[in-house]
């Protein structure tokens, strides 16, 4: 099994930004076979750390893409 990361980012300064697309795509036109799709984590944002305190913001998301090995 191989995986691949893919996700989307949006920030305030240069909008939304998608990762890891082309590369899964390439894949399954290469003849790759997707077995699974994992939820992988939050991206957060740092918006202020002040203090003691720290203010995120979830500023994407990502998925794990589990691929059969040939």
């Amino acid at each position: 099994m191989s995986a691949v990361e893919v996700g989307i980012r949006i920030q305030m300064e240069s909008g939304v930004a998608f990762f890891g697309l082309e590369e899964v795509n390439q894949r399954i036109a290469a003849g790759g076979r997707i077995i699974a799709v994992k939820p992988s984590g939050a991206i957060m944002n740092k918006v202020d750390d002040s203090g003691d305190n720290v203010s995120l913001v979830l500023g994407g998301c990502q998925l794990e893409i589990i691929f059969e090995d040939a």
